[in-house]
């Protein structure tokens, strides 16, 4: 069996559109192999298993429509052998938790592995080091409820994971924090943590300080060079949605920081340079040039070449008559 967990995160759809069509032209040749595709029903992703062979040899399952019960089994089983390790990483007591407080955790899930897995993050958090006391703050403060939809009970988890992080946030902070975590849900592509300091005209060490007491959302790597994530796609729903994100001062609003993107992008770029990879020869073509991934490795910084690239992107996405970039650029060039 072949897994391709998670296709719908491929940042390029014509790389989705390739694995999926190579799959419907050979899919016969390829059996007795089976192979298993995870994703969210992106309409480019279900339009091929409609309109192409896959459709007449694949079996689909809906994993919200899986029995509950079935599920809730599968995630008291994953909670029990987590809290062992937990238990054994602390030196508790075998005893903790105790049964009915994982049955109350699994039942708190809804079915969602994700829930799971963040409550578990935050439990085991060695910067609060407690996790028998953030075990009964996550059990008290997260109500079960005969809610209509099972992301109610996650957005009740991201709203305690935000609000134990930053219990009397500063005005400054909540500027601070809405731009760095506007920014890493709202990348086209992952930057390291030092490129994206520098992309946002931050100091040396700002991002980790903003991020110290969110490792339970936000992978934030020790190394500069390393990118930072989101453990699921789902802090990204719910931050930028005020409907579920009800705390304005964690609410992300991405037209917004959308704009304060594309101001960074542009002020940025006015790093560039002619002939910035000292190649010394305009009439060579880049794919002349053997050592020209070398070259923009050392002359160009990453931050500089995400922003060209996602400035490029827009604005070959733009039609003739939206001015919108072209005036934003002129903005940038005229306080500069």
């Amino acid at each position: 069996m072949i897994v391709l967990d998670a296709l719908d995160e491929c940042k390029d759809n014509r790389t989705t559109s390739i694995i999926l069509s190579s799959l419907s032209r050979h899919v016969d040749a390829l059996l007795p192999l089976k192979i298993l595709v995870t994703s969210r029903p992106e309409p480019n992703i279900t339009t091929v298993f409609k309109w192409t062979e896959l459709g007449l040899v694949t079996e689909r399952l809906i994993l919200h429509e899986v029995e509950l019960s079935v599920v809730q089994n599968d995630i008291n089983l994953f909670l029990t052998m987590n809290f062992r390790k937990i238990g054994l990483f602390y030196g508790l007591d075998n005893a903790w938790p105790a049964v009915e407080d994982i049955n109350a955790l699994a039942s708190l899930s809804f079915g969602l592995f994700i829930f799971a897995a963040t409550s578990l993050k935050f439990i085991q958090d060695q910067n609060y080091s407690d996790p028998r006391y953030q075990l009964a703050e996550l059990l008290r403060n997260t109500t079960l409820t005969e809610a209509s939809y099972p992301y109610h009970h996650l957005n009740q988890l991201y709203t305690q994971v935000l609000t134990k992080a930053f219990p009397n946030i500063s005005s400054h902070l909540v500027g601070r924090l809405k731009m760095v975590l506007g920014t890493i849900t709202l990348l086209q592509d992952p930057l390291p943590l030092l490129a994206l300091e520098q992309l946002l005209n931050l100091k040396s060490g700002t991002v980790q300080e903003t991020l110290l007491r969110l490792h339970s959302v936000i992978i934030v790597p020790d190394e500069e060079d390393r990118v930072i994530r989101l453990l699921h796609p789902s802090f990204f729903d719910f931050i930028t949605n005020p409907t579920r994100c009800l705390n304005q001062n964690f609410v992300v609003n991405a037209v917004k920081q959308h704009t304060l993107l594309a101001h960074a992008c542009l002020e940025t770029m006015c790093g560039l340079k002619r002939d910035i990879c000292e190649i010394k020869n305009h009439s060579i073509l880049n794919h002349e040039l053997d050592d020209l991934p070398a070259r923009i490795a050392k002359h160009i910084p990453t931050h500089l070449q995400y922003a060209w690239s996602q400035a490029a992107g827009m604005v070959s996405q733009r039609s003739m008559h939206d001015g919108s970039w072209l005036t934003l650029a002129h903005q940038v060039c005229s306080n500069r």
